[in-house]
């Protein structure tokens, strides 16, 4: 089995660099892997297509969630990817590892990828009014939650769920841009104001936010949260429930299962994909359509949980 580690040197915070020997070292009773390191935004998406197109049985993406997302991008011909992903995960939030139980021990998730099994799931594609798209792995975000992956661009000194989640505390303090939305969830035709519109492929995003709880990444549907306006109050009371899934409960959020999702909006949108920012508010996205793609790609997961 041919396999390619891409390791991000700057996942979590520059930690990722630190785990090269190590995966190597690992890798080796197994008969090895060949590992080459990301130098700049977006490399992980040429150096997959070009694993891919090298025959390589297995890519996979060492580093955090944007990591995983730049490889599974890479992977993608149509709406399959054409080699089998592996995870090791080294970032901040790890969600869609989590997801799966891949360990975020390193060494035990170096093992895992040459004594486990694949398992088929699903992704979805996000395509806006400007004619770009992307696959998505696990989460997209519409309004706050995006605007809180913009916020932790300037958060430095610490990392992991505290950074999302001080991010997420500065971002209620300030977040006010909440816009008019029409929105057509397959049938369905909604008009309302927003705070924010979470998409989930997997239940978790921001390293420890249960937005999406039901969903599951093999079952052709995707998860939404729709949480209406509201005041700060009800934010922090919205962000205390959503760590357990109890949000779910709350009058003023609406949770749907569906295959294609269109919304267009009154203004410019932020948006993030995985945990990465897809649209500032600058760069006018008004309207995107998010698309289920079933069985979509091959994930290599612990031997035990995949069933």
């Amino acid at each position: 089995m041919r396999v390619q580690v891409i390791l991000n040197p700057w996942a979590d915070r520059g930690r990722g660099a630190q785990q090269a020997a190590l995966i190597e070292r690992v890798a080796q009773q197994y008969g090895g892997v060949d590992l080459v390191q990301t130098e700049r935004p977006g490399h992980a998406i040429e150096l997959a297509r070009q694993a891919a197109d090298a025959g390589y049985d297995v890519v996979v993406a060492a580093g955090g969630d944007g990591t995983i997302s730049d490889v599974v991008n890479g992977l993608m011909r149509g709406n399959k990817a054409i080699a089998k992903l592996g995870i090791i995960p080294v970032g901040s939030g790890n969600d869609l590892a989590w997801s799966l139980k891949i360990s975020t021990d390193v060494e035990t998730a170096v093992h895992q990828l040459f004594t486990g099994q694949p398992k088929t799931i699903d992704l979805a594609r996000i395509e806006d009014d400007h004619g770009r798209f992307r696959i998505a792995d696990n989460n997209i975000g519409i309004g706050f939650d995006a605007v809180v992956v913009i916020a932790t661009e300037n958060i430095t000194r610490i990392h992991g769920f505290l950074m999302y989640l001080t991010a997420v505390i500065r971002t209620i303090t300030t977040y006010s841009q909440m816009p008019q939305i029409t929105a057509h969830f397959d049938a369905e035709k909604v008009e309302q104001t927003v705070m924010m519109i979470s998409f989930g492929i997997g239940p978790r995003g921001g390293g420890g936010f249960l937005l999406t709880p039901d969903a599951k990444q093999d079952d052709d549907l995707v998860d939404t949260l729709t949480a209406s306006k509201m005041g700060r109050l009800k934010m922090v009371s919205l962000l205390l429930a959503v760590f357990n899934g109890t949000h779910m409960r709350s009058n003023l959020v609406t949770m749907r299962q569906n295959k294609q999702i269109r919304v267009r909006a009154d203004r410019p949108l932020p948006i993030h994909i995985d945990g990465e920012v897809f649209a500032y508010p600058q760069d006018n996205v008004r309207e995107v359509t998010v698309t289920s793609l079933p069985a979509a790609i091959e994930v290599i997961v612990n031997e035990e949980i995949n069933d």
